[in-house]
């Protein structure tokens, strides 16, 4: 295997399970011997880092999965053909791409449907702010303000991390809704699993599987919340569900659909509110409050006040 496409394929694969240190060295050796050698080899590392195509990153990755488990360390050239065969078919081998930038904003009562150049899809909730980085090793997202669900694309090389100010969220191909309120970070798992490091505290790292969710609060301290993770989807749906919500909780989510917010004044303990609305109904609910909960609903003069009574 002489050809130095075929010989970046085959370091390709290997790497990609346990290479011991004899084959790292060898492996620099390569990379040092020939200019080309080097290139090639980035080659193969950007057509794994920004396929376009979900499937055949998909494909690629079940392929090399199926090789480690069976041949760690001698990959045969079937292996690398596959390789080969998927960069040709893709039309990736040896493309260069810059990396991708986005400013993402929703505004007030409107809600948004991304898709990422890697198959990612984003739904915004109204009045969010994220800002989308993509580079050859990290797809990084910023969650300024607001509410998103992440349906993000399988990449096991490429992880997906989202920093939120209290806790960085890192994933490779998961499905789950990041909401930043007022005080707190919600996590919630619709498949998948996700690992949330708090950002004040670094030893406070959580795996979190399919169906829970997380808060972080202000301090950077983790805890489980006990809610069903479908609740954070409702807001795809034109829903809104609350389930033993306070009103700080209220006032941020309601806020996101309406010009004049609503600012929470609470109590200790905070009224607890369950319902479940419609986005179209977010007047009514405000005005029936009082009905529902222990609640005053008061106008301020820039925004509308919920208290405790």
């Amino acid at each position: 295997m002489n050809d130095p496409t075929e010989q970046a394929a085959a370091w390709f694969l290997r790497l990609r399970g346990d290479a011991r240190l004899a084959e790292q060295a060898e492996f620099r050796s390569w990379l040092a011997a020939d200019p080309a050698n080097a290139e090639e080899y980035r080659a193969f590392e950007a057509l794994w880092n920004d396929f376009g195509s979900t499937r055949q990153t998909e494909a690629l990755a079940m392929a090399m999965e199926r090789q480690q488990r069976g041949q760690p360390r001698y990959l045969g050239r079937g292996a690398v053909a596959l390789v080969l065969m998927l960069a040709s078919a893709a039309g990736w081998l040896g493309y260069r791409q810059s990396p991708q930038q986005l400013a993402l904003h929703t505004p007030i009562g409107e809600r948004q449907q991304i898709t990422l150049r890697d198959g990612s899809e984003l739904q915004l909730n109204a009045a969010t702010r994220i800002d989308v980085r993509y580079g050859w090793r990290q797809r990084s997202i910023d969650l300024r303000q607001g509410e998103a669900l992440f349906d993000v694309a399988r990449n096991p090389l490429r992880p997906f991390v989202i920093d939120s100010g209290l806790a960085q969220i890192t994933v490779r191909g998961t499905r789950f809704v990041v909401n930043r309120l007022p005080d707190r970070l919600r996590i919630s798992v619709d498949h998948g699993r996700v690992e949330v490091a708090s950002t004040r505290h670094p030893n406070e790292t959580w795996q979190v599987e399919a169906g829970q969710v997380v808060e972080v609060d202000g301090n950077g301290y983790l805890r489980k919340v006990d809610l069903p993770a479908d609740n954070a989807l409702a807001f795809t749906r034109g829903n809104l569900v609350f389930e033993d919500a306070d009103l700080g909780e209220i006032a941020a989510s309601l806020s996101r659909y309406r010009e004049r917010p609503l600012q929470a004044h609470t109590g200790y303990p905070s009224p607890r509110i369950s319902a479940v609305l419609q986005l179209s109904d977010v007047e009514d609910f405000i005005r029936a409050l009082p009905t529902i909960a222990p609640v005053r609903v008061t106008e301020g003069r820039q925004s509308t006040e919920l208290s405790a009574r």
